[in-house]
């Protein structure tokens, strides 16, 4: 008796009857695929009243739109012009407004300059913001100074920096010089820095004259020039020795005398003729 079994495929009849099998397979997953999608038929009057619906809830939805840049027409440039629809002519006589230092201040004007249609201009007034330009008018009125040689130590304190210290002692130096002569001696107060002198010659100014008593340099005595702003009982001393030698001094030999110190001679000779 054979062993052999008459059924055995051979190795090629098997992989025959595999490529078989597998090509059922794929047509009976193409039939089930094609009933699954198979048409239906639609109530084309009931869709149309969905569709009726939806518009209609569409309709009064809000609309959310992006947010609008807004431009300034005094600082638009040739890509944003071109972006909200400005022709380039009508830019071009934009640029030559702004060129000429103008600036634009409402639509009116805007459309005046600029030539744009009615249409366009419509378009346009939602996205273009124009600045509000600050009146002037309310600094027309000048301010009033007052008289640094008559007002009090309180009066001086209304200029940011001078409190009751700085007040008081520019009132003393003003004693002292017997008046201000210059507004520049002002600078000599000790403690008052350049920039709150400025602050206070815009509030004071002098107008009333320094009541200053003028000593005769050939006659005044060592002790009467001692005591005169400017003079150090050195500075007097010398013009005393000067004069007893020479018989006598003018002013101009003072220019000698100080010549190290030109602003010196020129406050030295407010007290002496």
């Amino acid at each position: 008796m054979s062993s052999k079994f008459p059924f055995v495929l051979s190795k090629s009849q098997r992989g025959a009857l595999i490529i078989l099998l597998m090509g059922v397979l794929f047509l009976l997953t193409i039939q089930l695929t094609f009933q699954d999608n198979a048409p239906v038929d639609f109530d084309l009057a009931e869709t149309h009243r969905y569709q009726q619906k939806l518009d209609s809830l569409r309709d009064h939805q809000p609309i959310t739109n992006a947010p609008t840049f807004r431009y300034n027409p005094n600082h638009l440039t040739d890509y944003q012009a071109y972006s909200i629809g400005i022709p380039p002519q009508a830019f071009d006589r934009i640029e030559h407004y702004r060129s000429e230092g103008n600036y634009f201040r409402s639509l009116a004007e805007f459309q005046k300059q600029s030539g744009v249609s009615d249409s366009l201009l419509a378009h346009l007034a939602p996205i273009l913001r124009f600045p509000q330009f600050k009146s002037s008018s309310k600094n027309n009125t000048p301010l009033v100074k007052q008289d640094l040689n008559t007002v009090d130590a309180a009066a001086l304190q209304i200029v940011s920096g001078i409190g009751p210290t700085l007040s008081k002692r520019i009132v003393s130096y003003r004693n002292y010089l017997s008046g201000y002569s210059v507004p520049e001696q002002c600078y000599e107060v000790y403690g008052l820095d350049s920039a709150t002198v400025k602050r206070l010659l815009t509030y004071f100014e002098l107008k009333t004259p320094a009541q200053i008593n003028q000593l005769n340099i050939n006659t005044a005595s060592l002790d009467q020039l001692t005591k005169l702003p400017y003079l150090s009982k050195e500075d007097a001393r010398q013009i005393v020795t000067y004069r007893t030698r020479n018989q006598g001094i003018t002013l101009a030999f003072l220019s000698e005398l100080f010549a190290d110190s030109p602003n010196k001679i020129e406050r030295i000779k407010l007290y002496l003729y």
